[in-house]
């Protein structure tokens, strides 16, 4: 082996450059098993094996080898245990040459293949200072050259250049695993993130919630009394302007009793005329009617307010689905009025167990969808019935459809195609969780350019636990 000089020095640097390459931080197997086919081939061997230390389990694993069997890389060899066990255990290099089963340090190696055993054989630890990492063996089956205790210590030189190349490897290959184990970590940071964020966000759409029916509790007693006493007056009002009108018909009446006093007569016709009399009676009912009407529909819009938020109802009640819908359209009205044209096709709908608050909700966000989904003018289809011990609410819209990679996300969290600001992506999200906590289910179907269809089943009557 390495018969002269120069052949020595060409042979080291080139296992140095070996060392050196790249590849050591892309491809370190690739590396070792370079290594130590240098190693196998400057001392004359036959096959190799190197082995390194797991810090966590302290078992020897094999990372590379030359003419060894296959699935004998990746093997774990307790320490003390043959050859390689034994060098790794005591930090000791060792030679050995003829049968390794007389040899009274190998007595408990088990040999389960005696015809490829070596007839020389060197290992030597790798050790960092006093820390053996690993062990490293070559074979010679040739008796006519055994190696010789030369051999050894050339080699231990040897092996003390290309130990920190190898722990080095591991180094890397550890900071790969720690960067990999960062990386999920990271991931499973983020997701628990999201999941808090969106539980927060589900907490401040039900604080949202909470307000709205607090300010229409609040609304409805600022405005109800104002309103009551407005509509008693408009009442009475409206009863005064009769009877003055009657008064008027009456002295309209004498008018041909003051011929004789052809002045008085020409100025109250000429006092009628200037007033238009007749216009004026007619405009007057009108007016009255207007405001009255007027009247009745704040009263509604506040009614409808109460009925959306239950702002008195935090419990599980039986409610009537279809005045929801209806308080909630009235609601949402001012987004759809100017996109959409409702069609209303109920059916015959019991009373079913639910929030009311947050089934109305629910409502909401799936008309205003369905608006939004409407680019110019279109219809929304609200549709109803009951099968079995489920009811169900469908929501039909002539609007621009969901493409079908879109339609498998659509309920996930923040996800949303609407333009940026102009949607949180909550919504639908929101819905789906609002619904599952009824134990009920939303199906959907859309088709591109021609519009889209929700339906939301609920149960009749919630199970005896509720969430």
């Amino acid at each position: 082996m390495l018969s002269d000089k120069v052949t020595k020095l060409s042979w080291v640097y080139q296992l140095y450059r070996l060392g050196q390459t790249s590849s050591l931080r892309d491809k370190p197997q690739q590396v070792l098993h370079a290594i130590l086919e240098h190693i196998v081939e400057g001392f004359g061997a036959n096959s190799g094996t190197l082995g390194l230390i797991e810090e966590d389990t302290q078992l020897l694993t094999i990372v590379a080898g030359i003419d060894i069997p296959d699935h004998v890389i990746g093997i774990k060899i307790e320490l003390g245990s043959g050859i390689l066990g034994l060098v790794a255990k005591t930090g000791q290099a060792l030679l050995l040459n003829g049968d390794m089963s007389s040899d009274a340090r190998f007595k408990t190696t088990v040999v389960r293949d005696k015809s490829s055993r070596p007839s020389s054989a060197m290992c030597w630890p790798l050790k960092i200072e006093d820390r053996v990492i690993g062990a490293l063996s070559i074979n010679r089956k040739d008796a006519a050259e055994p190696y010789t205790e030369i051999d050894l210590e050339n080699g231990a030189v040897v092996v003390n250049l290309i130990t920190v190349v190898v722990e080095n490897t591991r180094l890397h290959r550890d900071q790969e695993k720690r960067i990999a184990m960062l990386s999920k970590m990271n991931d499973e940071i983020r997701s628990v993130n999201e999941r808090l964020e969106d539980a927060q966000n589900q907490l401040l759409q039900s604080e949202k919630m909470a307000s709205i029916g607090q300010l229409a509790a609040g609304v409805a007693h600022e405005i109800n009394n104002p309103v009551g006493y407005i509509n008693s007056n408009l009442g009475t009002l409206q009863k005064y302007l009769k009877d003055l009108f009657t008064m008027l018909d009456t002295y309209e009446q004498t008018e041909p009793l003051l011929v004789a006093n052809p002045d008085v007569l020409t100025n109250i016709r000429a006092l009628r005329d200037k007033l238009d009399i007749s216009f004026l009676k007619e405009d007057v009912s009108a007016l009255m009617s207007e405001s009255q009407e007027g009247i009745t529909r704040v009263k509604k819009i506040v009614q409808d307010l109460k009925d959306f938020s239950h702002v008195d109802e935090a419990e599980w009640q039986w409610a009537n689905l279809h005045n929801g819908l209806d308080s909630t359209l009235n609601i949402v009205w001012n987004e759809i009025k100017y996109k959409a044209e409702v069609v209303k096709e109920y059916g015959s709908l019991p009373d079913i167990e639910c929030l009311s608050s947050q089934i109305n909700q629910v409502f909401m966000n799936m008309l205003v969808n369905a608006a939004h989904a409407i680019e110019e003018h279109g219809t929304i289809t609200l549709r109803s019935g009951v099968q079995g011990e489920e009811v169900w609410v469908e929501f039909s819209d002539t609007g621009k459809g969901i493409s079908q990679e879109n339609l498998n996300r659509i309920f996930d969290p923040f996800f949303t195609t609407k333009p940026v600001g102009k949607g949180t992506g909550l919504g639908l999200s929101l819905s789906y969780s609002i619904i599952q906590k009824h134990h009920g289910r939303i199906e959907v179907s859309s088709e591109v350019g021609k519009g889209t269809n929700f339906r939301v089943w609920l149960p009749i009557k919630q199970p005896e636990k509720k969430a």
